[in-house]
């Protein structure tokens, strides 16, 4: 790509700017191939190469990762040696490339004039697209799967080199408007990965919680791990990273694998309602032998913080949840799927640049996102007050939110008043699912159901719940209905914070204001017991005489009938 035409980041010894372009003597062709070499700071067409047909071929425009040297620097050849991007770089390749198409197409691109605005794109219809049909290239790296899913809070992280809109989520643009700068000579793409020294001395150091999980040596780093690489199944080790621990009734401590890559764990126990014949041997090597319909998901009997459907990089303390640096959500441990249910959030500490975002989301929601980014989540953003779905953003609520305020999270999903249940739903979609068909795992002597859905297939089946609504309050006040026909599925009080914010969650029953005909959220811990056992059941009895080798037992089948 291209660097600075003064040559920012230059070595000790400036060298004067070049005033010719190439061997050619020619001009700056923004959108084609050209390479900067590093010893006379001097642009070359792709085209005009003495050596490397390879790269005049399939070489792409604005690449960053190479080193260069002209044969007017180095007589004998030319010397070309590519280095490997990763998904940071290639996306300045390729915010580049774009930008330069549209700007050609508006009749603004050219290397003596800068853009007074910056060039927006869209993730999902212009970035992916682009990168999933260019990948091989763009780099060396294999393409995985679902690599995009954490694609905005990536470019979050390099604020000197991308900016995001105001108010849509989803558009990106370069903070460096004159292409003609872009290369491997500049000075933001030289920083990529590497946090500037101001901001670490900035920041005020604070005291982290114990380290969960086994005291072993590294233990602090392995907290902090990075997330492993999307659409690879999760392999368990002893990485605190991996998992966190909770305290369960009666004092037993126990380690929960987080939910991650679109896999989720539920804790199990066995099933009371089926029969005992048949137990599965938990020092069994046999995974094939664990009979999944014996077992149930164990609930907590109160809601509180997911111990594992968050994002792992946040700290959590009972209800009060820190976050690090780039968005990372966390949801509550039960979810709703009718009725009219009501959650606040204490908004604790504001240090600068950090932001939050409340509100309700399936499980389908990424957690290395916000609040509001996909179709599965809807929030309110402190920054302006702007609420957020599909990562678009819309005037709401002037003023946002800040440190000290309490804000109220309420969702209706319309029930008919005779049956107490949506109308023209199945049980599937409010009854809470039974995941008895879900494969066993045994971590760390326990026993989880682990489920795996595809939120691109999820998606396709959304269908809108007439009637249905989500309402933001502050202080206490209502702020109108932020979204009507809000789509149907199992919703969980959610916050997602953005660097050091601190809030608690408030699930009841003590709030500053409960709206009129809602029901606080700590209820919903025996509801749903009840909900989850009707859910077992209906699983069990749909199922017996069909390749069912554990029936329900004979008391309890006699009781449904």
């Amino acid at each position: 790509m291209r660097s600075s035409k003064g040559g920012r980041g230059r070595p000790a010894a400036p060298k004067a700017t070049p005033t010719s372009v190439c061997y050619c003597d020619g001009k700056r062709e923004l959108g084609s191939v050209e390479v900067f070499c590093s010893q006379c700071l001097k642009w070359f067409h792709g085209r005009c190469l003495k050596e490397f047909n390879e790269l005049k071929t399939s070489g792409v425009p604005f690449m960053i990762c190479y080193s260069f040297t002209c044969k007017q620097c180095r007589p004998f050849a030319e010397d070309w040696k590519a280095k490997k991007a990763d998904l940071t770089q290639m996306c300045v390749t390729v915010f580049a490339s774009l930008s330069a198409e549209k700007l050609k197409d508006s009749g603004k691109l050219s290397a003596d004039v800068v853009p007074e605005d910056f060039t927006y794109l869209s993730l999902k219809k212009n970035v992916v697209p682009y990168m999933n049909k260019n990948w091989y290239m763009l780099t060396s790296i294999k393409q995985k799967k679902d690599w995009d899913s954490n694609l905005a809070s990536t470019l979050m992280k390099e604020k000197s080199v991308f900016v995001q809109h105001d108010e849509n989520e989803d558009l990106f643009a370069l903070a460096e408007k004159n292409l003609a700068l872009l290369g491997p000579m500049h000075e933001a793409v030289k920083q990529i990965g590497k946090r500037p020294a101001p901001e670490r001395e900035s920041r005020e150091p604070r005291e982290l919680p114990p380290i969960e999980g086994p005291k072993t040596r590294g233990a602090t780093k392995r907290r902090h791990a990075a997330e492993p690489v999307p659409g690879k199944k999760q392999k368990f080790t002893s990485r605190a990273a991996d998992y966190s621990s909770t305290t369960m009734p009666g004092g037993t401590h126990i380690d929960i694998p987080f939910s991650k890559d679109g896999y989720r764990y539920y804790l199990t126990e066995t099933d009371p309602n089926v029969s005992e014949e048949g137990i599965w041997d938990q020092n069994s090597s046999e995974k094939n032998a664990i009979p999944s319909c014996q077992y149930r998901v164990r609930l907590g009997s109160t809601v509180k913080v997911s111990s594992n459907d968050r994002a792992f990089q946040l700290t959590v303390s009972g209800q009060t949840i820190t976050g690090m640096e780039g968005y990372a959500m966390a949801r509550a441990s039960h979810g709703v799927a009718k009725g009219t249910w009501y959650f606040e959030v204490n908004f604790d500490e504001q240090p600068d640049e950090s932001q939050i975002r409340i509100g309700w989301s399936q499980s389908h929601a990424a957690l290395q996102a916000c609040v509001g980014y996909s179709k599965f989540s809807y929030g309110w953003r402190s920054k302006h007050g702007t609420k957020f779905h599909e990562a678009k953003g819309k005037k709401y609520h002037f003023g946002g939110f800040k440190q000290g305020d309490v804000l109220g999270c309420l969702i209706h999903l319309p029930v008919d008043a005779n049956t107490l249940v949506p109308s023209h739903q199945s049980s599937e979609l409010y009854l809470p699912s039974s995941y008895k068909n879900a494969p066993l795992i045994n971590f760390k002597s326990n026993l989880f159901f682990e489920v795996h859905e595809d939120s691109t297939e999820v998606v396709k089946t959304l269908k809108e719940m007439p009637g249905s609504y989500v309402e933001f309050f502050h202080n206490g006040k209502s702020c109108g209905k932020a979204y009507e026909n809000v789509f149907c599925g199992m919703y969980f009080p959610s916050v997602s914070l953005f660097k050091n914010a601190t809030v608690t969650m408030n699930f009841g029953p003590k709030f500053k204001s409960l709206p009129r005909g809602a029901s606080g959220m700590y209820l919903r811990a025996a509801e749903q017991q009840h909900e989850q056992t009707l859910s077992d059941l209906l699983y069990l009895v749909s199922k017996e005489g069909v390749n069912f080798n554990f029936p329900v037992k004979k008391e309890v089948k006699e009781e449904i009938e």
